[in-house]
């Protein structure tokens, strides 16, 4: 199991694969919508190189719609039993303190908290409780702001930091993601990505980039229905944030992006 987030004593950069059990995500809604499917699009991350396998069980994207707690678990928890039972490293997707608490108890190893608000949502407390990892994203949605983006993010994330870590989560436990694509502009989705490294406070905590097929991609290299391309130019953002002392890479695709990481990972390591 992983010990740390942050990159080991051989540089390399860990990479969370995608698996959507939802009918409504933006890129492959409805394409899991079984567990034969799920263990199969799970079996394939993990041959392609992916070390997390991270669940969702509703979709975030802009005009989504809302799911309950029970049909949320009823979507994921299935897998997310069979993977753990299967030893692997497991996170989970969500915005609900249930949902979360069922996973862990479940045996998922993290959780990958989107709703960015730590103090009311009880997620620290059932990350401290279960031993589990905890992703702290800003999400820009919680509320408006007249602050630069940077300023605002980092100001939001550290009190959640520090939230978490009041709660006895220790720091190799924590990823932070600087929440591109949730309530913000392209520009500040750019200034998010090209200062990703401001957001390990100092290189201490580890950052994920969870920019694959998001709009900010769209905009930057219009990939038109060519899921290829899509996660060629995902992919050109992620060696960008890995450059930038990234460590943990979110995908739907594993392959190739496991071929560049290694390479880029190799050359640190001469």
């Amino acid at each position: 199991m992983l010990k740390s987030y942050k990159r080991d004593i051989n540089n390399k950069t860990l990479i969370m694969g995608i698996l959507n059990c939802t009918p409504d995500s933006f890129s492959d809604g409805g394409r899991y919508d079984s567990i034969y499917r799920q263990m199969n699009k799970a079996r394939e991350l993990r041959t392609e190189g992916a070390d997390i396998i991270d669940i969702g069980g509703e979709s975030t994207r802009p005009g989504y719609t809302p799911v309950s707690a029970e049909q949320e678990l009823a979507r994921i928890l299935p897998i997310v039993r069979i993977l753990a039972e299967q030893n692997i490293y497991v996170s989970v997707d969500t915005t609900k303190p249930e949902v979360a608490a069922k996973c862990a108890e479940a045996g998922c190893s993290l959780i990958n908290d989107i709703g960015g608000d730590l103090k009311n949502s009880g997620m620290a407390d059932i990350a401290a409780a279960n031993g589990t990892g905890l992703v702290i994203m800003f999400n820009a949605r919680n509320g408006e702001s007249d602050e630069d983006i940077l300023v605002r993010a980092k100001k939001e994330l550290s009190a959640n930091i520090e939230f978490a870590l009041s709660k006895g989560i220790p720091e190799e436990k924590i990823i932070v993601d600087p929440g591109v694509g949730f309530g913000t502009t392209r520009e500040e989705d750019i200034a998010l990505i090209k200062n990703i490294d401001m957001f390990s406070f100092d290189g201490k905590f580890a950052t994920l980039c969870a920019v694959s097929r998001k709009r900010i991609i769209r905009q930057l290299y219009d990939w038109g229905d060519d899921l290829d391309l899509a996660d060629d130019a995902s992919d050109s953002v992620a060696m960008y944030s890995v450059s930038r002392g990234c460590s943990v890479i979110r995908t739907h695709r594993a392959d190739r992006l496991r071929l560049k990481l290694d390479i880029y990972d190799a050359l640190l390591s001469e």
